[in-house]
């Protein structure tokens, strides 16, 4: 679990067998922005301002700004054909070989790809058919093949227009704030306001059927077909509770699994249902989610995190006290 005091390794058939990483035993950083697990099946945490962090065995392999790591801030991590792909707020990486080793880091940014990569703000990576790595950004989102750049955002059909999400919006920002967000409003291309930034991608996910999945800020979801190059976006007026979409997740049963600034919501393609503090919720601004093979759902929010379970043959969920 990735938390702003640290990550908690926690054995989920004991309620008590926990151990808390963080600065004090190996991390550089207290605030976690991603987990994710390599080929290998060793631990890969992203933090704020403490770069990269690798578990080999019981000790935490740091790598920074000095092995070539674009930016200390590290949102997300995706591993392919031998390399790991390293989204950061100063542009992405690619690492083949030992990260370690300054010859086996590889950097994209705005400036060395002439304006290829929409923007150095990147959160989210994901990894499609053909080596395609699809980078969301907060200017919008590239694809890079190998060889060629592509770039969308809201000019394209990224996120709703503003007059559809303009009053469910209204007072988010009062209740979720941040000194990155409230501070960056006049540097970013086709934004309104704090409460809607179409081009702003917090969240993506490449699902099943190879369809791209955006989670913007304010603007909704967005479904994105990389075959046709045509945007849907669903907001609170198609049924979401929330157009703030801060996580998303496929289910085992193939359902797609949303966070938002109002809980969790579950589309299984037509209908959406809403989760939120009414139904068990620690809290409704939902961060992550993660499935594991006992039909759990984890939830993590604003204030800790929730376990739901799933109902394998109904689907029904219940919250587990």
């Amino acid at each position: 679990m990735g938390t702003s005091m640290g990550v908690i390794k926690y054995d989920t058939s004991s309620l008590e067998d926990y151990v808390i990483y963080d600065n004090r035993n190996g991390l550089l950083s207290n605030g976690i922005f991603s987990i994710a697990t390599d080929p290998s099946n060793r631990v890969w945490v992203g933090t704020y301002g403490g770069g990269l962090s690798r578990m080999e065995g019981k000790r935490w392999v740091n790598v920074n700004t000095p092995q070539g790591l674009n930016d200390a801030f590290v949102y997300d991590q995706e591993f392919a054909d031998g390399a790991i792909w390293i989204a950061t707020w100063s542009g992405a990486n690619r690492v083949t070989g030992d990260p370690l080793s300054r010859d086996s880091w590889e950097s994209f940014t705005v400036e060395n790809t002439n304006g290829g990569l929409i923007d150095n703000w990147v959160y989210a990576i994901e990894i499609g058919p053909n080596n395609n790595i699809w980078f969301g950004t907060e200017a919008g989102l590239s694809l890079f093949d190998g060889k060629v750049w592509q770039n969308w955002d809201h000019k394209n059909g990224l996120g709703a227009d503003h007059e559809i999400v303009l009053k469910d919006n209204l007072g988010v920002i009062d209740t979720f704030k941040g000194a990155h967000h409230n501070h960056q409003t006049p540097d970013l291309p086709n934004t309104e306001s704090a409460n809607y930034r179409p081009n702003y991608i917090v969240s993506m996910l490449l699902d099943r059927a190879n369809r791209l999945w955006i989670g913007t800020w304010g603007g909704g979801l967005s479904l994105f077909d990389p075959e046709t190059k045509v945007f849907r976006n669903f907001t609170v007026q198609d049924g979401l509770r929330g157009n703030y979409i801060l996580a998303l997740k496929e289910g085992p049963d193939g359902n797609l699994w949303i966070g938002s600034n109002k809980g969790l919501i579950r589309f299984d393609g037509s209908h959406f249902l809403n989760i939120s503090k009414t139904n068990g919720l620690i809290g409704d601004f939902v961060f992550s989610i993660e499935f594991d093979r006992d039909n759990f759902l984890w939830v993590g929010g604003h204030h800790g995190m929730t376990q739901l379970k799933i109902d394998p043959l109904s689907g029904d969920l219940f919250r587990l006290e």
